[in-house]
């Protein structure tokens, strides 16, 4: 079996947790997993066409919106596993992208779904995906074992947890810090007792690109089971996350 193919509408590759994506428990971080699903989705284009450098000599970049993320169990250091990826389709402005986790013997750790659009990226508008130019891209209408993204709930007067500065480190080549970064961050404002516990889902929704310069400002709320995060510059709202545990 090669480390990576398509079946399809389906892009497969392998991945083994090293020690560095695994978290104090030698657990998948979650920044680990944001990270693998969006090199995923960016080898799928490429592979079909419409990668990275192609999409920026058109004056493009794709951009994820929201994620959402369903753990069946959470995958191990050094676990070999085989991950995929595959578009199920078009809602409005939205692209739709679904992900697959699971042990080479078929049993599901983790799946998800996610919602991407496309920019300009010099007037950063937000074009209809029509204007996704590609003769090999393929769709395929099934939908992974997981809850559908969120909207951003509004949640005003959380605790404030305390500031993050955006480092140097923290961006990618858009300029802007890249989304499994914010996957760090909200780890790191956790509560401690929290991160000792089973992650059921995890959401996230992108509001607004922090770039080198900004501090982000961090607040958040335990709910029963659920923790709510809210990250700001001054009075802009970037990002928002919900862990919800199992008991």
């Amino acid at each position: 079996m090669p480390e990576a193919w398509v079946d399809g509408g389906f892009f497969y590759r392998k991945f083994i947790f090293r020690f560095g994506d695994c978290d104090s428990r030698k657990q998948s971080a979650i920044h680990a997993l944001m990270k693998l699903f969006s090199e995923l989705a960016g080898e799928d284009y490429e592979r079909r066409g419409m990668g990275y450098e192609l999409l920026r000599s058109r004056g493009q970049a794709m951009l994820i919106s929201r994620l959402k993320l369903k753990f069946h169990r959470c995958p191990v250091h050094m676990e070999q596993t085989v991950a995929r990826t595959w578009e199920r389709g078009v809602k409005g402005p939205y692209f739709m992208r679904d992900f697959e986790q699971r042990t080479e013997s078929g049993e599901l750790l983790v799946s998800g779904t996610s919602q991407w659009f496309l920019v300009d990226i010099i007037s950063r508008e937000v074009l209809r995906p029509a204007a996704l130019l590609a003769e090999n891209r393929m769709l395929d209408p099934l939908r992974a074992d997981c809850p559908a993204c969120e909207k951003l709930q509004k949640c005003d007067n959380l605790p404030t947890l305390g500031c993050r500065p955006v480092y140097y480190s923290d961006l990618d080549a858009n300029g802007h810090v890249n989304n499994a970064v914010y996957g760090r961050i909200a780890m790191d404002f956790l509560p401690d007792d929290l991160r000792q516990k089973q992650l059921e889902t995890f959401s996230i929704h992108f509001a607004m690109e922090t770039k080198l310069g900004e501090v982000l400002e961090l607040d958040g709320e335990r709910i029963g089971s659920t923790f709510q995060l809210r990250g700001k510059a001054g009075n802009t709202l970037h990002f928002g996350c919900s862990f919800v545990f199992k008991d």
